[in-house]
């Protein structure tokens, strides 16, 4: 059986769209794939493509945030699913995310 995929594409705009699933299976593979900032400034995400959110998909985010911030910039998460926004507000986590 083969584990879910990711895929992460850059639009025109600069606007990466994450989409797929982020799960137990891959999260170590989605964390990788995620290109780091190029400095300062907002990465924005969009998630509208994401088949399935849970904790893991919850801890690569929380990740690529942080590495994001380690760089001086921030992340903006764009059309996350409701399961997504629900387990962030659960965690208090939606200010860091930048779930907008």
């Amino acid at each position: 059986m083969s584990s879910p995929r990711v895929e992460i594409d850059a639009d025109t705009l600069g606007t990466l769209r994450v989409s797929g699933v982020i799960s137990y299976a891959n999260a170590a593979d989605a964390l990788a794939r995620l290109p780091a900032p190029r400095g300062p400034g907002a990465m924005d995400l969009d998630l509208s493509g994401l088949q399935h959110a849970d904790s893991a998909t919850l801890a690569v985010l929380i990740a690529w945030a942080a590495r994001a911030r380690k760089r001086g910039g921030e992340l903006h998460l764009r059309n996350a699913p409701q399961a997504l926004r629900n387990l962030a507000h659960l965690s208090d986590l939606e200010s860091l995310l930048g779930l907008v």
